[in-house]
């Protein structure tokens, strides 16, 4: 008799697509098994089908009409969970029977859909070229990190909370720059929703004011007081003198002529002159497009000159006071000034807070209120305007004196020039 051992090719009898209730916990099963090219919903015309990597697969939503059957592609797991899937039905069943096109989510992840909005800002070219430069800080330094490799369906109220508001309130940023960062990424799925890169948008219904008690407002939390108090300016200086010099003199320029950061971090050597003794922000640099012309004391042009020999012994080459880089004529970002003043800050305070106590040292130097104005270059009525035309300029100079005096008896070392050493 002859012994034959019969083997049976125990997949062939496998079914390559298992209907059951789609979960995370099933697709995770199934996934390892090489068998299985599909999983099926049991409760609609619902697929998954499986990438040939097994990391992944495609959602297929069909609609059978007249004995013929139409496929749609709806998302990708895992960037859309199983948890998610049914939301995500309902909303291509109702833009299937309004005859709608249907398109699969373009982005996958959190960082994708915000690094193309800030791409999409840029060649658009509708906004300024320094809100442009604000937009891609914020995605550079914080969001595409917190949010990197988020599947988009699992952005909600929890995950944002958690990953962006609470930890950048504990790391001591304003309201006004957490909401900045919050407005960027509801900009950034708004637009995506509209243009169809996304079926749902699921953080269409979350608010910024969702992440504060009822009692509590933002705007008021905004307008707030000075954080910076005089018996602060001495440890404030003597922090400052121990930075690196470009830090250093923004901080000063900042301190000395109440000026705010923004139109500080574009000073232009061409716009200071050593000989006349002033500092000219053109229109086209200020908030409020108003030219301003800031008198330079004695102390501040031998400190700014001093800078200037430093710069030049590094080979430096731009006109920018505060460049990018040596060869560059572009002054740093906002953000980066920001975070240089926070370094001295230790984030306590701010470069607005500096503003405000130059301001509030100025009134106790007995310094006139309009001349206090024009210093901080407030928008003025035109009875102002002449008045300051003809009187001001003389009356800054003075005032400034009497406030650089008084700083360097605060702290004598204040506007000791930059060692070419450092």
């Amino acid at each position: 008799m002859i012994n034959t051992k019969l083997t049976f090719n125990q997949q062939a009898f496998f079914p390559s697509t298992i209907p059951l209730k789609i979960s995370d916990t099933q697709i995770k099963k199934h996934m390892r098994d090489q068998r299985v090219r599909q999983l099926k919903d049991i409760r609609c015309s619902l697929y998954l089908r499986f990438n040939a990597e097994r990391t992944g697969g495609t959602w297929w939503f069909y609609r059978y009409e007249d004995g013929k059957q139409f496929p749609y592609r709806v998302g990708k797991y895992p960037a859309t969970q199983a948890k998610d899937i049914m939301a995500l039905i309902s909303a291509t069943s109702v833009l299937i029977a309004n005859e709608k096109d249907i398109e699969c989510n373009r982005f996958e992840t959190v960082d994708q859909l915000i690094q193309w909005h800030v791409q999409r800002q840029f060649k658009l070219n509708r906004s300024s070229k320094a809100r442009l430069q604000n937009l891609k800080c914020m995605s550079d330094l914080h969001l595409t990190s917190i949010f990197h490799g988020q599947p988009i369906s699992t952005l909600d109220y929890q995950t944002l909370d958690r990953e962006l508001i609470q930890p950048m309130f504990e790391q001591g940023y304003s309201v006004s720059y957490v909401r900045a960062h919050f407005n960027l990424i509801k900009s950034a799925f708004t637009a995506s929703k509209k243009l169809k890169h996304l079926t749902v948008n699921p953080i269409s219904e979350v608010k910024f004011k969702d992440f504060f008690p009822e009692t509590f407002s933002v705007t008021q939390a905004q307008v707030k007081g000075c954080r910076l108090n005089n018996d602060q300016l001495l440890a404030v200086l003597t922090a400052a003198e121990q930075q690196p010099p470009p830090q250093r003199l923004l901080l000063m320029m900042i301190l000395a002529h109440g000026s705010r950061i923004g139109e500080t971090r574009k000073a232009k050597w061409k716009n200071i002159s050593f000989i006349e003794k002033c500092w000219l922000i053109p229109r086209d640099d200020t908030k409020n497009k108003q030219s301003i012309v800031y008198p330079l004391t004695d102390d501040m042009v031998e400190l700014l000159r001093s800078y200037r020999e430093w710069q030049n012994k590094r080979g430096y080459s731009s006109d920018s006071v505060f460049p990018v880089s040596k060869h560059s004529h572009k002054p740093i970002y906002g953000a980066k000034a920001s975070e240089w003043i926070r370094i001295i800050a230790r984030k306590e305070w701010s470069a607005h807070d500096l503003r405000k106590r130059a301001r509030t040292i100025w009134a106790e130097l007995g310094i006139d209120y309009i001349v206090g104005e024009a210093l901080l270059n407030h928008a003025r009525d035109k009875l102002d305007q002449a008045y300051i035309h003809t009187h001001m300029e003389k009356q800054k100079r003075e005032a400034l004196e009497a406030y650089h005096y008084w700083l360097k008896n605060s702290w004598c070392n204040c506007f000791t020039p930059v060692s070419t050493d450092f």
